[in-house]
């Protein structure tokens, strides 16, 4: 590790803090956490100016070695990703989600986090409340280019629940408090902005853009953002074939398994095994419960090293009502990289309807807390937070993030933690995000339209349709995201394999993932590149 980039990360920090003061708050830096975006045509402009300056100052760097080569690259792809969102995919002019998210969600990432004191973060989110009538006019000015037609509607669903939520779960927070009064003022004006900003993307935005637009980057844009944000070279068809071939591995595979259980057929097995779940009011504890056995065989069995030993079992949660329609099972709210204290927490979304429960089955449940908990995100974020690399702490690949998520799963596997319903339910989480991949490939050149992607999503994964739907209509927003869950984890099931045979008897599992983490969330392929290198030396 080489502290050669640690300067251009700190400057990399300070500019997007000062253009976007809301990932300060979900990096850690809380110096501007009652602010919104001060977004215009002129400071977007400039935002990109100081990002394309910070990826000249990383070019002109000359590496000693291959992990300082590792940290300019990875630092690079962070930025170039941010570069990307504002040139290519234009979030700001194209898309009316992005200012309609922010507003609830920058009020989520003060309030679910504990990392001050509530009256300061309820002093916090007042700010922010107060200043978002502003950022949504400004948002109107910005959005002169057409989107998708079901961006907009995605756009006005979000608004309107943000609308209808954030007021209720403010006012149960500020209850008793000093600051009641200024917060029920502050939310009633940003719920009254929401709804407004629904309606003039229903009627004014939609009148303007009556043609709509494409959500597909096409094949050049794709292969620049797999090449400068992930080091993936591979043309976009090879990546959805790979994923093709995956499905049918997986398939394959499930076929196998349920035989062995007595079954004819995945799908009737499976759907049998989601039938024994949770009841609505257990859900939380079985969580709970799941958390606490895997902590238990994670560190037991010394698969990775605990970086907290005397902290507790990770909590877990009920998800907050305004998340839920974007967060329909479950997910892991990590602290930031910089914050003092190093508390995150999942949360589980209790579906609205008792057959949602079949989604947390006792089939499923266990692969799901493996990837969100331990070894997974928990586990993994905890541990990259506490690195002293200021660049390995904030570098952002979306394919790690998620690839190791996903890894944890499939190890979970290799090391014989699930019993025969958890084993399937495992490989069925693995078919969709094979099939994340194959759709995402497809979006993105135009192969596939979302509502296609949506009913395959039905027929493969069983999904239900109303979920399908809404899952893949945000693949078509966040282009190479769901690529990275697949790509991410076989990378790393390689570098494995590889290290095995390099080291042979030498080779040691707990050591193998202490590095791999060592690393923070670089692209897999920069992680596999040095390790690679390192051993071969």
């Amino acid at each position: 590790m080489s502290d050669a980039t640690d300067p251009i990360a700190r400057e990399y920090l300070d500019t997007l803090v000062a253009a976007f003061p809301t990932r300060g708050t979900e990096l850690g830096v809380h110096d501007r956490d009652a602010e919104l975006p001060d977004v215009d045509a002129g400071m977007l402009e400039g935002f990109g100016r100081d990002l394309a300056g910070l990826r000249a100052q990383l070019a002109a760097l000359e590496p000693a070695n291959v992990e300082e080569a590792a940290d300019r690259d990875a630092l690079d792809a962070t930025i170039a990703e941010a570069a990307f969102q504002q040139e290519v995919e234009r979030v700001w002019r194209r898309n009316p989600h992005t200012a309609a998210s922010l507003v609830s969600n920058s009020v989520l990432a003060l309030l679910t986090r504990d990392f001050a004191p509530l009256e300061r973060r309820l002093a916090d989110a007042a700010g922010r409340l107060e200043a978002a009538p502003r950022l949504l006019e400004q948002a109107r000015t910005l959005l002169d280019e057409p989107c998708p037609p079901h961006w907009r509607r995605m756009a006005v669903d979000v608004a309107r629940s943000g609308a209808d939520t954030v007021p209720e779960m403010v006012g149960e927070l500020a209850a008793g408090t000093p600051l009641a009064g200024r917060l029920e003022a502050a939310a009633a004006s940003a719920a009254t902005a929401l709804r407004s900003y629904a309606g003039w993307l229903t009627d004014t935005h939609a009148r303007r853009f009556t043609d709509g637009a494409s959500y597909a980057l096409g094949e050049q844009d794709l292969r620049r953002r797999l090449a400068e944000v992930h080091h993936v070279a591979a043309a976009p068809d090879d990546l959805l074939a790979a994923g093709e071939a995956e499905i049918a591995a997986i398939t394959g595979a499930m076929a196998e398994h349920v035989g062995r259980m007595g079954h004819d057929s995945w799908v009737v097995a499976l759907d049998t095994v989601k039938a024994d779940h949770p009841t609505a009011e257990g859900l939380v504890n079985a969580y709970r419960a799941e958390m606490a056995k895997l902590a238990d065989f994670v560190f037991g069995n010394a698969i990775v090293t605990n970086p907290t030993p005397d902290a507790p079992v990770v909590p877990v949660e009920v998800t907050p009502v305004c998340q839920r329609a974007f967060l329909p099972l479950a997910a892991y709210e990590p602290p930031g990289p910089l914050d003092d204290h190093q508390r995150g927490h999942v949360i589980v979304t209790p579906p609205p309807e008792p057959e949602g429960l079949r989604d947390h089955s006792w089939a499923s449940l266990p692969a799901v807390s493996a990837h969100e908990g331990y070894p997974g995100h928990h586990l993994q974020i905890t541990s990259v937070n506490r690195l002293e690399s200021l660049t390995r702490k904030v570098v952002e690949s979306h394919a790690m993030i998620e690839g190791w998520g996903l890894y944890a799963e499939q190890l979970m596997a290799d090391t014989g933690y699930y019993d025969d319903a958890g084993r399937l339910g495992q490989l069925a989480m693995r078919l969709l995000r094979a099939l994340r991949l194959v759709l995402d490939m497809g979006l993105q050149t135009g192969q596939t339209t979302w509502e296609e992607g949506a009913e395959r999503a039905v027929e493969l994964a069983r999904m239900d349709r109303t979920a399908a739907r809404a899952e893949v209509a945000r693949y078509t927003m966040m282009p190479t995201h769901p690529f990275g869950f697949l790509t991410g984890c076989l990378t790393l099931e390689r570098l494995r394999v590889d290290s095995q045979h390099r080291l042979g008897a030498a080779f040691d599992l707990r050591a193998f993932h202490d590095r791999v983490l060592s690393y923070g969330h670089m692209p897999p392929a920069l992680v596999a590149r040095v390790i690679t290198a390192a051993d071969a030396a």
